[in-house]
């Protein structure tokens, strides 16, 4: 795990700007920081004040040193501890530069299978991966199960090739124009160069408040993009062009049969098998529900030596699940430890979370307060069961559209006229756009009307509906999409969309703040595909029913409360913590940004959140 950074330039630029560009993200990888360039038909690494000691004495400064070329690395040791893993990788035959983020976790296999005949100078994963691009070429990257973002530069060719993983839980964020191509791990890595100004797309920003996040390859800023999940792009550095590719796209090939319970659990056990792989202390993020107690439960069967956290709140009934975390952990055999959530905090603990990520947010997140809680307890390695919602029908919204197909040819002509306001609003955006679009109108704060009233001396009058203009790139990047089933459609988009724009994004930035990796096991592309394909998850769904075939798959493996809990989830308490916050006089800037009309727009908490995050978003604070 790490941070990369790297520019690309007509013209030559000082070590500078690329060391500046890795302190600016330095906590993605405390253990250690190369940078790197192509000069005089040589690759040359370089140490500076970012690097360890040891590779401070063994590297060349290169104070003083230009080049039009820059690439860099931040390293979090995970697997193989040892320097002889730190990156970046060269290959002398091909001139060609590696840079890795992310863990593959069939690395050991795909060692075994294709390269037996290298000899490998560590144990890394990455160092696997870079073999086998060089052995196979392009098509390595179909036999890679993990998260990643692969950069790859071949100074011969002057072409750099990169590669998003399929969910998109590793970031990439780039700006490129007719004379530069910078990138990062993160948004601030490339800011911090001093290359690019910082542009509020104001049209992006309307379609976080929409969305509650932004989606590829769009950001909130003008000029900065962030490359789409499955997604490969390859830039051309000699005039600066680029092209795109899809590698893979999740696929329905219906199946009927019946898979039973032993081969349910031993793919789970599989893909569980395959995250657990580390040499540091891990823990795994263990709630009351069935996603993360059938995780805890694998990592006992497996006999991973790993911890349970969670986190609680006493005062506030619905973010409170503890006793069932507690009933998960026993039936593990997990130590779990429990950490209480503030009901009271200032404003600079506002700011704080407000802050943990690259734009405005609707709540604070509680991955980071995890992290931080797994940072002070010396774990490195946080587990995440996301993934089965999305894959087993495990929101509310599944059952709720389940109904609404019934009556669907009957539903839009007549219950409109019953409803007033913001209501009716969104009851006439799900008309329009389709039943598998009800979930981002359901999980929006408001409707697009109101929002782009909010936004209304920004020109907003002609903005296309984010529903629209994602529904419309959904469609381009695959052509099946209509013809699949109205569950696998909403299925596919919580994929497509919800996953890989938003909660891979809120996952990684807060973690990563704390110099901790968070894994998804459960995001395994054949493990989704597999599954994504079966015809039956929907038999039995209803709102009390819901994820019907995973809870028969774990009824007598996991406690009986767990089983019937109602649904919850990790959150915090943001009407708690807002209730004395001023708006009018701790951010007087709300007037000049959007008038008088946000007042009447500010009427739940999460809007009020969203306000005040776009603030400090706004005021370039850091």
């Amino acid at each position: 795990m790490c941070g990369i950074s790297g520019i690309f330039s007509k013209n030559k630029l000082y070590d500078s700007s690329i060391i500046n560009s890795l302190e600016s993200i330095k906590h993605r990888g405390p253990n250690n920081t190369v940078h790197a360039s192509f000069i005089a038909n040589d690759f040359h690494l370089f140490s500076s004040q970012l690097s360890s000691q040891k590779t401070q004495i063994e590297l060349q400064n290169s104070t003083e040193i230009v080049s039009n070329n820059w690439i860099g690395f931040n390293r979090l040791s995970i697997i193989d501890l040892s320097d002889n893993s730190m990156q970046p990788f060269y290959d002398n035959d091909s001139q060609t530069a590696f840079l890795f983020n992310g863990e593959i976790y069939n690395y050991k296999e795909l060692r075994e299978n294709f390269l037996t005949d290298i000899t490998f100078i560590s144990d890394s994963d990455s160092e696997v991966v870079f073999q086998l691009y060089l052995k196979l070429g392009d098509d390595f990257i179909h036999h890679l199960r993990g998260m990643f973002v692969i950069t790859l530069v071949n100074y011969s060719t002057n072409k750099l090739k990169v590669w998003r993983d399929r969910f998109g839980i590793k970031p990439f964020y780039y700006f490129l124009d007719e004379e530069k191509f910078i990138f990062s791990s993160e948004i601030k890595g490339i800011f911090a160069t001093d290359f690019v100004k910082k542009g509020i797309d104001f049209k992006h920003l309307a379609y976080t408040y929409y969305l509650n996040t932004s989606f590829a390859p769009n950001t909130v800023y003008q000029q900065i993009k962030s490359l789409e999940a499955a997604t490969k792009l390859t830039v051309n550095l000699t005039n600066f062009t680029c092209e795109k590719e899809i590698y893979w796209t999740l696929n329905y090939e219906p199946d009927d049969r019946k898979i039973d319970q032993n081969e349910f659990l031993n793919d789970v056990k599989e893909v569980v098998e395959l995250a657990a792989i580390s040499d540091v202390k891990q823990a795994v993020m263990l709630s009351g529900g069935l996603d993360s107690g059938l995780l805890a439960y694998q990592f006992d069967q497996l006999k991973v030596d790993i911890d349970a956290i969670t986190i609680y709140n006493n005062q506030v009934e619905e973010q409170n699940e503890l006793e069932f975390a507690k009933s998960n952990a026993k039936a593990s055999n997990l130590n779990l430890l429990a950490f209480e959530i503030d009901n009271n905090v200032n404003l600079q603990t506002i700011k704080e979370y407000c802050l943990a990520e690259e734009e405005p947010n609707s709540s604070p997140e509680p991955a980071y307060f995890l992290a931080k809680k797994a940072h002070e307890n010396k774990y490195i390695v946080l587990q995440n069961a996301l993934g089965l919602d999305e894959l087993f029908y495990g929101y509310g919204y599944y059952s709720q559209v389940k109904k609404l197909q019934k009556i669907e040819p009957f539903l839009f002509k007549s219950f409109n006229y019953f409803l007033k306001g913001s209501k009716r609003n969104k009851y006439e955006e799900i008309a329009t756009f389709g039943l598998e679009t009800s979930p981002f109108v359901m999980r929006s704060f408001a409707s697009w009307k109101e929002i782009k009233l909010l936004f209304k001396q920004y020109n907003s009058d002609n903005w296309e509906h984010p529903i629209s203009v994602l529904m419309k790139q959904v469609k381009q990047n695959n052509a099946t999409f209509e013809s699949l089933p109205l569950l696998k459609k909403i299925s596919y988009l919580d994929f497509y969309n919800y996953i890989s724009s938003h909660h891979s994004f809120h996952s990684d930035q807060p973690s990563m703040k704390f110099e901790t990796e968070m894994r998804f096991p459960y995001l395994d592309h054949q493990f989704v595909q597999k599954y994504f394909n079966c015809t039956n998850l929907d038999k039995g769904l209803t709102k009390e029913n819901n994820k019907p075939f995973l809870r028969k798959n774990v009824h007598n493996i996991l406690p009986k409360d767990v089983l019937f809990m109602p649904k919850k989830g990790f959150s915090m308490p943001v009407k708690n913590w807002l209730k004395d916050v001023n708006l009018e006089l701790d951010f007087p800037e709300l007037i000049t940004y959007f008038g008088d009309e946000y007042k009447n727009w500010v009427n739940n908490p999460a809007k009020k959140w969203l306000m005040i995050s776009t603030i400090y978003f706004l005021r370039n604070e850091d």
